[in-house]
């Protein structure tokens, strides 16, 4: 079977995902195993690369950033597909401008110019105006009012849920005019992932999280000027 052969079972095989609507995923994740053994054995190693820089929490507070940024770098330049690096790279950039606000939230900083934080377009940008409640980059995301209103009220369901919503509207939009090659696979793993976060999501829990974070670091200041 040839590739594009391939990549139009594949994905005639994948059933559409509604974003936010049921709890249930039509197809969950051995299902979804199983398709993917369709793949070129070189395509399924370059998207199990990018699996590994997108996981949730990768970029957040931790003695390894710096190594991850390194490598996730190197996996972005070594993405074949022009389309699905800008891809990818949006997708960490979003992450960075979600990470930056959640760690200004919890009372820190502005990082040091020579530490390792975020990865993309935007870093410096944010190191410049972190006093500014958008950052200075409101016109590149003109979500990130809603997003701090939601973090600074402790609306953590809220703020998932937005930031899932602005994720997922990226990968659709870059997923248009892909349908049977590898950009669409990857695009429907990307929103198959943020479908799934939705569906495993406890508010509940999310809550009691976000509570501890800012505990922590209302702790941590109370000791500072003890």
């Amino acid at each position: 079977m040839s590739g594009p052969e391939r990549y139009v079972m594949l994905m005639a095989s994948l059933p559409a995902i509604r974003f936010l609507a049921d709890k249930a995923l039509p197809i969950n994740q051995a299902r979804l195993g199983e398709r993917l053994k369709l793949l070129e054995p070189e395509d399924r190693d370059e998207l199990l690369g990018i699996a590994s820089i997108i996981s949730w929490n990768r970029i957040d507070v931790g003695d390894d950033d710096a190594a991850y940024l390194v490598r996730a770098e190197r996996i972005i330049a070594g993405i074949r597909s022009a389309a699905l690096r800008d891809g990818v790279q949006e997708r960490l950039e979003i992450r960075t401008v979600i990470a930056a606000l959640r760690r200004r939230a919890a009372g820190e900083d502005v990082p040091a110019s020579n530490s390792a934080f975020g990865l993309g377009r935007h870093v410096e940008t944010i190191r410049r105006n972190w006093a500014l409640p958008d950052f200075g980059l409101a016109r590149f995301y003109p979500w990130l009012a809603a997003a701090k209103e939601k973090l600074d009220q402790g609306d953590a369901s809220g703020l998932e849920r937005l930031i899932l919503d602005v994720t997922w509207n990226a990968a659709a939009r870059r997923e248009f005019g892909h349908e049977f090659d590898l950009e669409a696979v990857a695009f429907y793993l990307m929103r198959w992932q943020l479908a799934d976060r939705w569906a495993r999501y406890d508010a509940d829990a999310a809550a009691l999280r976000f509570k501890a974070l800012l505990d922590a670091a209302l702790s941590d200041r109370h000791e500072v000027n003890a």
